[in-house]
């Protein structure tokens, strides 16, 4: 039995595998998810494929190129995905949880309504990405906010300001300049200074998870303009309680 993948925009077969007869009877969420994984080790390009409703739970698709590919509602549950190239992939209501995406290429990919719970996003670059609705319960941020708290260490006296811009929208992870600008645009605004006085890298963990946040974004209409939020309030009342509690 032949099960082909095909190219999601021009319906052209990318992969195509036999299938023994012990498969007939499974479902072909399973067939899927076996001949993706047969694709992947054959080194096949299934970008813009459409993989929609495989199952590839604890499937090892590190460095894979998967960009632009058509992966709603597909479970990825456990599957190692860090390093694999998903821009503008496809992944509405995909089942990520405790999925590893460290250092994945999420730019461009549509995450509404995907399950992420407990899953590793350090590193992963989501400029761009939605994830409106998405369950980022339990996600491993804590590199990230390591590197939030760096920051936030030689810029103190810019944070109620930084705190203000993500309560009201202010926030642009897209670009350093501008009246909404990203993590270290918004801090050379309060400075009153140019951008490029002070040190910046776009490709750093935070930088990467600040550019899924887009002018008007507010903590209400934005999972990581929330979770920025809330590391931002918490360092400054750690802060606060250093110094309040600091021998005169």
């Amino acid at each position: 039995m032949k099960f082909e993948i095909k190219n999601r925009w021009s319906g052209a077969i990318v992969f195509s595998y036999e299938l023994t007869a012990e498969w007939a009877g499974k479902s072909y969420a399973l067939q899927l998810g076996f001949v993706i994984k047969k694709a992947i080790e054959a080194r096949a390009d299934l970008s813009r494929a459409n993989l929609s409703d495989a199952n590839l739970s604890d499937a090892n698709l590190s460095d894979a190129n998967l960009s632009g590919a058509y992966l709603s509602r597909a479970d990825l549950s456990r599957a190692d995905l860090s390093g694999a190239d998903l821009s503008d992939a496809n992944l509405s209501g995909a089942y990520l949880s405790r999925a590893n995406l460290s250092d994945a290429y999420l730019s461009g990919a549509n995450l509404s309504r995907a399950d992420l719970s407990g899953a590793n996003l350090s590193g992963a670059n989501l400029s761009g990405a939605d994830l409106s609705d998405a369950n980022l319960s339990g996600a491993d941020l804590r590199p990230i906010r390591a590197d939030f708290y760096d920051v936030l260490a030689w810029a103190p006296a810019e944070v109620p300001a930084l705190i203000d811009a993500l309560k009201n929208g202010r926030v642009d992870g897209s670009t350093y300049e501008g009246a909404c600008a990203c993590l270290v645009g918004t801090i050379a605004n309060v400075r009153g200074i140019d951008y490029s006085s002070l040190e910046h890298d776009a490709g750093r963990p935070i930088e990467r998870f600040f550019a899924a946040i887009r002018k008007g974004d507010t903590p209400d209409t934005n999972q990581f303009s929330a979770v920025a939020l809330d590391w931002a309030q918490s360092w400054l009342d750690m802060m606060r309680a250093a110094f309040a509690t600091k021998p005169v």
